[in-house]
């Protein structure tokens, strides 16, 4: 079985454009640059709008900002890496912030299928660096050989697990053909929302071919409340 050719994805990279930091007279100020995934929520000429969660969170939290970020890249409802000030120098409370740069994300849903007919799911390693979830999406960083060619990359939950409380979803990584090239660090975000509407599930296995220390399988809740 091969996977739909929508999975295919060219992989976004995380170069990130920062403005100058200075206050409102011009000086330099010494407050600290936080960066998070965002969810680009509105924009309009007033300003633009945008929501996260903390890692582990379920909270909402709402950002909005004077300056408009340029949708030519970003599309309502993505999610980005967003660099900012938050007001009073607190993040993660709702409010006015001040954006200073953004990278993009590679953004995708959960796939469903059958992992026993997807052909060679695991023949290409990920490098995993981090994983963490955010309010419903399932966030990493990890390092990847560069190629310009489209790839296979999603996480596909396995239809046979689907009663179970934890479901076993895999990252399934597939390259066009096998390169000699370098690798290179991505952000990916993956929209899990949909285990929400399974009756048993309270959150789900992560499985990869892990080339970082073998560890080859992740655990996650879904239900978090605080």
């Amino acid at each position: 079985m091969r996977l739909s050719a929508h999975i295919l994805l060219l992989l976004t990279g995380i170069a990130l454009t920062i403005a100058a930091c200075s206050d409102d007279n011009g000086e330099p100020t010494s407050q600290a640059t936080v960066y998070d995934i965002v969810c680009l929520a509105d924009v309009n000429k007033s300003g633009s709008t945008y929501t996260l969660t903390k890692p582990q969170s379920d909270r909402l939290i709402t950002y909005r900002s004077r300056e408009v970020i340029d949708t030519t890249r970003i599309k309502l409802g993505n999610r980005f890496m967003l660099a900012y000030l938050p007001s009073d120098g607190i993040p993660y409370v709702s409010g006015t912030i001040k954006p200073l740069g953004y990278s993009l994300v590679t953004n995708d849903t959960l796939r469903y299928g059958y992992i026993s007919k997807v052909e060679d799911w695991d023949r290409d390693p990920v490098y995993m660096l981090s994983s963490w979830m955010s309010q419903d999406y399932l966030n990493m960083r990890a390092r990847l050989p560069y190629d310009t060619n489209p790839r296979v990359l999603a996480v596909m939950v396995d239809s046979l697990t689907l009663d179970a409380e934890y479901p076993d979803c895999y990252l399934v990584h597939r390259l066009e053909e096998p390169v000699n090239t370098f690798d290179r660090a991505y952000y990916l975000s993956f929209d899990m929302s949909s285990l929400r509407k399974l009756d048993n599930c309270r959150g789900f296995n992560l499985l990869l071919n892990n080339s970082n220390l073998k560890t080859d399988k992740f655990r996650f809740e879904l239900r978090v409340e605080n």
